[in-house]
């Protein structure tokens, strides 16, 4: 197995990690968090759409399809719609660190439906990914029970999006499986935002911002996810991902002015070293099965 499913799933946490710092710049000109996810999965999906007609790359059919939307318009938009939900009730800090648990719920649904093996380097990945996103996102942790109860069911749906999209058909391609759960997600977010109303960018650069979360943060991000997914698995990609909030953080200190704290820093450098323990054992397993 090579190293594309490592490189994959780390562009993934960027895109992904890359979205807070554009969604602040398009909530400063006025967009609402329901308009701006439903214009995240719209923007993705148009993209995404437009890149499989000129590829003449087809989409999923039958069990594949049926997937994909479940996950995208099931299991995807349900872990965005109690991720922000547990925002109303506890902090920023504390709710990320409980989606962040899902590397954790992962490896055990995996492991109990017998989709995926742990080895000691994998545990012991999680368990340094599980102290570094502690130390990263330390800081101001209240919350309301309602608010944990909300952050923790968001880190087990998303867990429950990452084993079930490692179990949809190979044969499919990851960008058109992408298009599905963006076109899925797009569908029932928009459905919600007309309900409640839109908030369009003001300006030019409320729109840029938006792009930015469309194109990078989503289908590029759930393309690359999904790409490597399939290499490496469900556990090691969800480990792997808790880079994301590494790069949120340094997106905020470069661009935001927002300070890191010594155990920030610490913690920052943790989640890397699980990372690389991840991609070592991952390369010995290839050059092993090569063998």
């Amino acid at each position: 197995m090579p190293l594309s499913g490592f490189f994959l799933v780390i562009s993934s946490a960027a895109g992904f990690g890359s979205i807070a710092l554009f969604a602040h710049l398009a909530h400063a000109d006025g967009v609402s968090t329901t308009t701006l996810i439903f214009l995240r999965f719209a923007l993705g999906a148009a993209m995404l759409g437009a890149w499989l007609f000129i590829n003449r790359i087809p989409l999923p059919r039958g069990r594949a399809l049926a997937g994909y939307s479940l996950i995208g318009g099931g299991l995807y938009a349900a872990a965005a719609a109690a991720y922000f939900a547990a925002l109303q009730h506890a902090s920023s800090g504390l709710v990320s660190l409980l989606l962040y648990t899902n590397p954790i719920c992962v490896a055990v649904i995996s492991a109990i439906a017998g989709f995926d093996r742990l080895g000691r380097i994998e545990i012991g990945a999680l368990l340094l990914a599980a102290v570094g996103l502690t130390l990263t996102l330390a800081g101001d942790h209240s919350g309301q029970p309602i608010g944990i109860a909300l952050g923790l069911l968001g880190g087990v749906v998303y867990a429950l999006y990452i084993v079930t999209g490692s179990r949809l058909p190979a044969q499919t391609s990851p960008l058109a499986g992408a298009f599905v759960v963006l076109a899925s997600g797009a569908l029932v977010h928009g459905s919600i935002a007309a309900v409640t109303g839109f908030d369009w960018p003001d300006t030019a650069r409320g729109w840029s911002a938006a792009i930015a979360i469309g194109i990078f943060g989503s289908a590029f991000a759930i393309g690359a996810f999904l790409a490597g997914l399939r290499q490496i698995g469900p556990t090691r990609a969800s480990v792997l991902s808790t880079v994301e909030p590494l790069v949120t953080v340094t997106l905020g200190a470069v661009f935001l002015g927002e300070r890191w704290q010594a155990q920030q820093l610490f913690g920052g450098l943790v989640i890397l070293l699980a990372a690389t323990l991840i991609a070592t054992a991952s390369g010995r397993r290839s050059t092993q099965e090569i063998a």
